[in-house]
């Protein structure tokens, strides 16, 4: 099976080609905002690498958040309007699942998406895994709530090092602290309505909750 992998949920985007389980191509880059511009370019060089053309695809597999409120819309539009052209599968992945894949580990992983003000999207998974529901809170909080033991932590460790100092925690190396789209083939399952598809933000954007605030309070 031929499928394409998009991970766009942080500054790192990420996509891949694969078939029948092997990595056929893959790229990441660091793009800070520009996902739009970037993604269908890197999309076609590797497919072009290949040689493979789009009717060749037979599935999709995309990381639906949370992360990036630009970066996921981006990337989970690119993939619907592609499964929806070709007829093909999709299949959404939790990017704080495809962080928590990278490192090889049997100790429970936590992986962490700043979102500002102390808080962060938080995974939280062990051997592939979940252990506890993807959420949004403040890490402090969530470690104190969830974790005893020693754990393995993914993502955006630096705005959190000082909180993370009272806990048994190892970091991982650079190159396995983020996901890479080549490791979803191993992580896609279940495929969902194209239609119905939709992103895990987890919560609102910033701009859209002070607009619906305002909605509310006016």
């Amino acid at each position: 099976m031929k499928q394409l992998m998009i991970d766009t949920a942080t500054t790192r985007l990420s996509v891949a080609l694969s078939e029948n389980g092997s990595i056929h191509a893959e790229a990441t880059v660091m793009v800070s905002k520009n996902h739009a511009v970037t993604l269908m370019p890197m999309i076609e060089q590797l497919m072009a690498a290949v040689k493979w053309t789009p009717t060749e695809l037979e599935r999709i597999i995309v990381t639906t958040g949370p992360g990036s409120y630009t970066g996921i819309r981006i990337g989970v539009t690119t993939a619907k309007t592609l499964a929806y052209t070709l007829k093909l599968p999709l299949v959404g992945v939790s990017a704080l699942r495809l962080m928590a894949a990278a490192p090889n580990t049997e100790l429970p992983v936590v992986s962490l998406i700043d979102a500002r003000r102390g808080n962060a999207y938080i995974g939280h998974y062990q051997q592939n895994a979940q252990v506890t529901p993807d959420s949004h809170a403040s890490v402090a909080d969530w470690l104190q709530a969830n974790m005893t033991g020693p754990f393995v932590v993914v993502g955006d460790v630096e705005p959190f090092r000082d909180v993370l100092a009272a806990y048994d925690y190892m970091e991982a190396p650079a190159a396995h602290s983020y996901g890479r789209a080549g490791d979803l083939v191993a992580l896609g399952e279940a495929t969902a309505d194209v239609h119905a598809f939709e992103p895990e933000y987890l919560r609102l954007a910033e701009a859209e909750a002070k607009w619906l605030e305002g909605q509310n309070n006016g």
